[in-house]
């Protein structure tokens, strides 16, 4: 059995980044690969509750990157010179045919020193760690880990970034979409608006609010998780988020997976975020027949393009608009924004990010980059 190698660098928070990892190693191992997973996390009962598929964890063998380097370097970069060579040393000595490196590993961890598959999601990962080392430092590490290194195949997660890859002088960049795992289906839809998000700034979840606020009529739900978290890490921002929604706007602290009936019973799919990156949760909400709303800057509008669905707003007065004409009529709908489709019909739109569709595309970038 042929063997694949993928490394995370971490398993902890569950979201669009370990969902790609998650992914991969399913792909591979419906491929025909014994997966070893190198990470430092496997709990696949979390995995199960955040994205239903524990039983991937479960299948890969746990390979632990040995940490007491790690721990020093914190205290030193000079020692992490010695163990970022055992640490390139270890991903070596584990014989995979294949290695695809779903998150970047921490310093003073350096990838294997021959051809993979490393996934990027925005074009600042690409920097090496020790950029910022004093100048013989720096020079000693460019020396040992940057030179003469085999070719790597960056795999871009949207095609605006494989575009901006392939300018920068990366000619070995594919695009690959995503999949949404497990995914969603219709239920019988009702007129509310949903958003499905952690309580952070990049969010823009006050958008979400004042969106909401202008349309009292209708139900909003934010599905969130790890606030109590989130709030500390963002200096309170969660808290003045659920201090200051509408009445109509109902906050849900819970993974999706515990709760799909508030995506696959809603109309609407609400996202306000303008961060790069194709999200998963947008895929997600397309998946359950969801019609989606994206602002045009951003990753939320490459996903709606890519699968040929929704509308992008550039001001809150077009969200609005469209959200009010998707409730009241359809056929207003129809005649002003050009089509309308039923939820089976968006649902079916989302094949793009399905697992069959992110195994095939992971099948065709390894049979032409690894001479398999």
């Amino acid at each position: 059995m042929k063997v694949a190698m993928v490394i995370q660098n971490s398993l902890r928070s569950l979201g669009g980044g370990e969902m790609v990892c998650v992914t991969t190693c399913l792909a591979l191992q419906r491929l025909g690969y014994h997966v070893k997973l190198a990470s430092d996390r496997f709990d696949a009962a979390q995995v199960d509750e955040a994205f239903g598929l524990g039983d991937v964890i479960r299948k890969c063998e746990q390979i632990k990157v040995p940490q007491f380097g790690r721990k020093i370097a914190r205290f030193s970069s000079v020692p992490g010179v010695f163990f970022a060579w055992r640490s390139k040393q270890f991903f070596e000595q584990q014989y995979a045919d294949v290695i695809l490196v779903t998150r970047d590993p921490k310093r003073p961890d350096v990838l294997p020193d021959r051809p993979l598959f490393r996934f990027v999601y925005e074009s600042n990962q690409l920097g090496y760690f020790w950029e910022n080392y004093k100048p013989g430092l720096r020079f000693l590490y460019r020396r040992l880990y940057s030179e003469y290194r085999s070719r790597s195949t960056l795999l871009a997660l949207s095609a605006r970034l494989a575009g901006e890859l392939r300018k920068n002088g990366y000619p070995s960049t594919e695009l690959v979409y995503p999949s949404y795992g497990r995914g969603f289906r219709p239920r019988p839809k009702r007129n509310q608006v949903v958003y499905v998000t952690f309580l952070a700034p990049q969010k823009q979840i006050e958008d979400f609010n004042e969106i909401a606020r202008r349309l009292p009529r209708y139900r909003f739900c934010l599905v969130g998780r790890d606030t109590l978290r989130v709030d500390k890490t963002y200096n309170g921002y969660a808290s003045r988020i659920l201090a200051n929604k509408p009445s109509n706007v109902d906050y849900v602290d819970t993974r999706i997976r515990q709760a799909p009936e508030l995506l696959e019973e809603s109309r609407v799919y609400l996202h306000t975020s303008k961060e790069p990156g194709m999200p998963i949760s947008v895929m997600e909400a397309i998946s359950a027949g969801c019609m989606p709303l994206a602002p045009r800057e951003g990753g939320g509008g490459e996903v709606l393009d890519a699968a040929g669905v929704g509308f992008l707003y550039g001001r809150i007065e077009e969200a609005v608009s469209f959200i009010k004409s998707q409730m009241e009529s359809p056929e207003k709908f129809e005649a002003e924004y050009g089509e309308a489709m039923t939820p089976e019909e968006i649902a079916r739109r989302a094949s793009i990010f399905s697992p069959e569709a992110f195994q095939d595309r992971i099948r065709s970038v390894i049979e032409r980059d690894s001479h398999l």
